[in-house]
């Protein structure tokens, strides 16, 4: 059911659009002929009013047909404007609760994270008509809202919830994971990454690295190399790790080999390179300042 009014969807909306582009172009293509008849004619046959009326609305059907027919049968867009592999085919009719949800994510993708929550907040409602599948995906984008807006409790809450609804992607247990850290839950939060971690999925070669970002932002140096060194014997995560692991040492006052794993991060493309840069740079000026406080030497 939900296959069929996806795709009476996309056909309602895509034979909309081939009229609106098929009327734009038949009236374009009928004044450009109208122009080379007069400009080129031979002036001899004379059109009436009615005869005009009668071709511009020639021009007009084969337009709006043609246009249809390529809007339906070569386009063949998305169902879903934003998301559509992780949307599929829920939320795809013109109900009410549909065009609300869409006008959701679309205000999400503009950046206004608290709008878009307001929305999905107000279709979470027990009282609406939804199956588990269209819960599930709601929960995960509130989640998304709280969580980029840091209200880690509640993202956490609703990622839970639509991981109960049956909601599965990838990321879902690194975002839930990093949001337990930020709460505070850090046993949690690697119990989550440790249950990913050689499970073969597809974030599971980035646990690792994950788990010593949390000891990272925790100051808990010796901890966090612990694993980055792990993810990088193993390669997993392998140019991120090297950037951890150079801040980790440089926490440790291991200032010249955080040095030394700062450039190798650099030189594997590590992600984000300038903000890296930016804040390997600010914990190291932090650490020789401290160093040169206590008058303590850096270690090796």
């Amino acid at each position: 059911m939900k296959k069929l009014l996806a795709l009476w969807h996309r056909f309602i909306r895509d034979f909309f659009s081939g009229i609106v582009a098929g009327t734009v172009l038949g009236v374009v293509w009928f004044y450009i002929i109208a122009l080379l008849y007069i400009v080129f004619g031979s002036g001899e046959d004379e059109f009436t009013f009615l005869d005009s009326v009668i071709f511009m609305l020639i021009f007009q059907a084969v337009s709006i047909g043609i246009c249809c027919a390529f809007m339906i049968i070569f386009k063949r867009r998305p169902v879903h404007k934003y998301d559509n592999m992780l949307i599929g085919d829920d939320f795809a009719g013109f109900s009410k609760k549909s065009r609300t949800f869409r006008k959701g994510v679309e205000i999400y993708h503009r950046g206004e994270f608290r709008s878009a929550l307001e929305i999905f907040t107000d279709l979470d409602d027990p009282q609406l008509a939804m199956d588990e599948s269209e819960r599930g995906i709601l929960s995960f984008y509130r989640g998304r809202c709280y969580h980029i807006m840091n209200c880690f409790p509640n993202a956490v809450m609703c990622y839970e919830k639509a991981k109960e609804h049956g909601f599965a992607i990838a990321e879902l247990p690194i975002f839930t994971a990093r949001c337990c850290a930020a709460n505070g839950e850090t046993e949690r939060a690697a119990a989550i990454l440790t249950e990913l971690m050689d499970s073969g999925k597809k974030y599971s070669r980035r646990a690792r690295y994950e788990i010593g970002m949390i000891y990272l932002r925790l100051n808990d140096g010796e901890n966090a190399l612990k694993w980055f060194d792990e993810a990088i014997e193993r390669r997993e995560s392998y140019a991120e790790a090297l950037g951890g692991a150079a801040i980790a040492h440089t926490l440790l006052h291991h200032i010249k080999k955080g040095e030394e794993l700062y450039r190798l991060a650099l030189l594997n493309n590590i992600e984000d390179a300038v903000d890296y840069t930016r804040y390997y740079k600010e914990i190291q000026a932090a650490v020789v300042l401290e160093t040169r406080s206590s008058g303590a030497e850096d270690s090796e």
